[in-house]
């Protein structure tokens, strides 16, 4: 008789329900088996943060502005239960600084003390190296070691020497009192004046000059332009080319295609002898006079400013004169690159020179005015810094203030004792302070 087999498949229930050995499991549980050990990390001491996206940027479609609630919301942070960070349970309260200093373990304190180099033993380090004629120097059987001879037994001991002679310095940092007078010593060398170069012993300072903003042509702005090849028409002489290539105009056009360029302008020889009188008579230009200049050369250009990503701020150039060295600011850099004529007929310049209009005055004041206003708060920043300076002063002032005053008691006493030897005479005090009266006017209005 055949025995019964019985399926272990799992009966199904009218009300749905599955019975069979197999347990239930969890299928988001990436991890099946279960954790003795867990390495908890530590809790984070900021919230979460979102990271931008590399390849486009929220600005390309609006220009959004997070308010503060939303910087100050913390968003929760999803993480998983086996990795062993609690994201909930961060107390901004530990990582807080203390009002109150707190006291120092004298076992932890050896870690923040200065260093100090302690006395050698000189007379034990001098036996380490140390030759004895009973010891037999180690022979290397090497072609290499044999190369350099007898001399390199100690290259090892040499090794390094310079750079150490070098950094003999570094001991004098070692202690408090030696990076005080170190740090006070940088303020007394800053003062001293340099005359030579630090490296080269032949190059000196030949003149000395102050380094001033150049508030006379502040309010105008310049530009480096930058070409490619020599812009100077061809058939100019060597010497001529940097007088015509200074008083060369630019200016953008456009094609009839649509097609924006630069066309640069070189003066032709009546417009060189113009300008060549109006230096001579000490002037900018002659309102009344018409100034040609032919068109020499097309380029395209590219133009980058303040605005423009990668741009380096704060460029400026220098300007020599008989008072001193003047700096302005570059704001815009623009680089031509030459391109074909496409304009059958060469174009000419017209130039008449007259007058700017008020809304350019305005333009130029407010740039000048930039200028003044950073001054005045670098002098406010200077004044703060000097204020500590000046209640010393004051103390000081005081004290010769109370000098002064025992000295006029002093004076006065003797006075009077010499009034009574000598009777006063009538005028002659009233005339010398009337001629000191008279010789502080004069002084002021000579001032």
């Amino acid at each position: 008789m055949r025995p019964s087999q019985q399926s272990s498949r799992p009966s199904i229930q009218p009300g749905g329900a599955q019975t069979g050995s197999r347990p239930p499991q969890n299928r988001n549980a990436d991890f099946i088996c279960t954790l003795k050990y867990s390495n908890a990390l530590p809790d984070l001491p900021f919230s979460g943060k979102f990271l931008p996206c590399p390849f486009v940027s929220l600005d390309r479609f609006v220009e959004y502005k997070a308010t503060q609630l939303e910087k100050e919301h913390r968003f929760e942070v999803q993480s998983e239960a086996d990795v062993g960070v609690k994201i909930d349970l961060i107390d901004p309260l530990t990582y807080s600084i203390p009002v109150r200093p707190l006291e120092l373990n004298q076992t932890d304190a050896i870690l923040v003390s200065d260093e100090t180099s302690g006395a050698l033993n000189n007379s034990r380090s001098l036996q380490h190296s140390k030759v004895v004629p009973w010891m037999r120097k180690t022979e290397y059987i090497s072609s290499e070691f044999n190369r350099f001879g007898v001399t390199a037994n100690r290259q090892e001991t040499r090794v390094g020497y310079k750079m150490q002679k070098n950094k003999k310095d570094e001991l004098t940092y070692q202690d408090r009192q030696s990076k005080v007078d170190a740090i006070a010593k940088t303020f007394v060398d800053v003062k001293k004046k340099v005359t030579k170069h630090y490296n080269k012993k032949d190059v000196y300072a030949v003149e000395e000059l102050p380094l001033l903003p150049d508030v006379e042509l502040w309010k105008y702005s310049f530009a480096l332009v930058q070409f490619d090849a020599d812009p100077s028409p061809s058939g100019v002489n060597e010497t001529m080319k940097k007088t015509v290539m200074g008083q060369g105009q630019i200016r953008g056009m456009q094609d009839a295609s649509g097609e924006q360029f630069v066309t640069y302008f070189c003066p032709n020889d009546e417009t060189l002898q113009k300008r060549y009188d109006d230096k001579e008579k000490k002037r900018l230009y002659d309102p009344e006079m018409i100034y040609e200049y032919p068109q020499c050369r097309e380029y395209t250009w590219n133009v980058r400013n303040k605005g423009t990503k990668g741009f380096i701020q704060d460029s400026y150039f220098f300007s020599f004169r008989d008072e001193g060295i003047y700096y302005n600011e570059l704001g815009t850099s623009v680089k031509l690159t030459r391109r074909k004529h496409t304009m059958h007929k060469r174009a000419v310049l017209a130039l008449t020179h007259c007058e700017p209009s008020e809304d350019e005055v305005l333009q130029l004041d407010q740039r000048l005015a930039t200028l003044l206003q950073r001054g005045v708060e670098e002098d406010e920043a200077d004044g703060e810094e000097s204020d500590g300076n000046e209640s010393d002063e004051e103390k000081s002032d005081e004290e010769d203030d109370d000098e002064e005053k025992d000295e006029e008691k002093n004076e006065e006493s003797e006075k009077e004792s010499e009034k009574e030897e000598t009777p006063p005479r009538r005028g002659g005090a009233s005339a010398e302070i009337v001629s000191k009266n008279e010789s502080s006017t004069d002084d002021d209005d000579s001032d």
